[in-house]
């Protein structure tokens, strides 16, 4: 039988006392923990940048947006003959009641908005992003919806009379029972229990 080989003599460093001795002992091993807390490091200050980037993007979305709605507000009470909000931002506006008639939306973004009882007669919302906004009881007769996004959108006795609905998206838009939208093919849309009574 062969005898297992003796262990390695300790060298100099090894048999260091102090701090000197702890380093040359456990030289790769604090190596390894210092490059670890350098990436941990670098990954956790990217997290950190990424969401404070992401809460100031919002954060300016939500002013451009308030905006927006004011500029909506103040042209309609100015009574201005022309009321171009093409490709604006307008997520979140409550726009209810305002009369709107004529006004050009083309290509805005109203997401999660509320335009309830708004005249849009003859406006045009083509391209608009209108997806989650309620439009219980507006008015769109001959309005140019073509190619609007209406997802989810609730069309509560809104009236689409002689409106352009092509290639329009009305994926989950619905209507409480009772109340359809008039002007519009009632197919594909949901139909809502009425929860008033």
């Amino acid at each position: 039988m062969t005898e297992p080989a003796p262990p390695a003599p300790a060298s100099a460093a090894d048999s260091r006392p102090g701090i000197r001795g702890f380093l040359a002992r456990n030289r790769d091993d604090l190596w390894l923990e210092m490059i670890s807390g350098v990436v941990l490091a670098l990954v956790v200050s990217l997290v950190v940048f990424a969401l404070d980037q992401a809460t100031t993007a919002e954060r300016e979305s939500n002013a451009e947006s308030l905006g927006n709605s004011l500029f909506v507000r103040e042209a309609v009470m100015a009574d201005s003959a022309v009321l171009p909000f093409s490709s604006l931002n307008l997520r979140g506006a409550q726009l209810s009641g305002l009369p709107l008639a004529g006004a050009d939306f083309s290509d805005a973004d109203l997401l999660d908005g509320e335009l309830k009882r708004a005249d849009l007669t003859g406006a045009n919302l083509s391209e608009a992003d209108l997806t989650n906004v309620d439009l219980t009881g507006s008015i769109f007769v001959d309005a140019d919806l073509s190619e609007a996004l209406l997802r989810n959108t609730e069309l509560t006795s809104a009236d689409f009379t002689g409106a352009d609905l092509t290639e329009a998206d009305l994926a989950g838009a619905f209507y409480v029972e009772g109340e359809p939208p008039v002007g519009l093919p009632l197919d594909g849309l949901r139909v809502m229990p009425d929860t008033d009574d």
